[in-house]
C-alpha cells in the first residue's frame, strides 16, 4: 500500500513559497515479500548445438562477436580560446549619445586558429557598438579548437559589454 499526501512532490530544487514541495509528506511503502505460486517455473526448450564452419554454436544464439560490446571511443574536444582578446574602443559618438548595450559576435576559426570570418550573433541595438564589437573580435587572436589533439575548424561566441561609467 502506498500513501501520498495531497501536496505535490517537488522536482529536485523546486520550491513553493520558500518551502520544498512535499517536504515532510508521508510516504508509506510496504515491505516486498515474494508471492507463492503453484504454477511450475517454465523450462527452456532444448536446443541442439549445430556445427557451422568448424565452430560449435547454439541455434538461434548470437555469435560471440555480437556479444562483445566495446564502449564507444572517447572523443576529447578542446574549445578555442583567446590568446589575445582585443577589447573594443567605445565609439565616441555612442558615448556622447549615452548609448550602452551588449553585442555578441560569432567568430569562425580555421584549424590553425586564424579568423575566417566574424558575424553579429546578437545586436546591442546600436550600429556603432555592433561595429566596434566586430572590429575587436576581428583583431583578437585565438588558440585553435582540437578534437583528439588534432586542430579543427570551429566557431566561438564572444560577448562585448559597452557600459557608460
Amino acid at each position: 500500500m502506498i500513501s501520498l499526501s495531497p501536496d505535490p512532490v517537488a522536482v529536485p530544487g523546486e520550491t513553493k513559497e520558500g518551502i520544498a514541495l512535499g517536504a515532510g509528506a508521508p510516504l508509506v511503502v510496504p515491505s516486498v515479500r515474494p508471492l507463492a505460486s503453484s504454477v511450475p517455473a517454465p523450462t527452456a526448450p532444448s536446443i541442439a548445438p549445430t556445427e557451422s564452419a568448424g565452430i560449435a554454436a547454439v541455434a538461434g544464439a548470437p555469435s560471440p562477436s555480437a556479444l562483445a560490446v566495446s564502449p564507444p571511443p572517447v572523443v576529447v574536444f578542446t574549445e578555442p580560446a583567446f590568446l589575445v582578446r582585443q577589447e573594443p574602443a567605445y565609439p565616441e559618438r555612442a558615448r556622447r549619445a549615452g548609448v550602452a548595450g551588449i553585442a555578441v559576435v560569432r567568430i569562425w576559426l580555421t584549424p590553425a586558429g586564424g579568423i575566417e570570418r566574424v558575424e553579429l550573433a546578437e545586436s546591442s541595438g546600436h550600429r556603432l557598438l555592433d561595429e566596434a564589437a566586430l572590429a575587436a573580435a576581428g583583431a583578437s587572436t585565438f588558440t585553435p579548437a582540437a578534437r583528439d589533439r588534432q586542430p579543427v575548424a570551429a566557431s566561438a561566441l564572444a560577448t562585448y559589454r559597452f557600459e557608460l561609467r
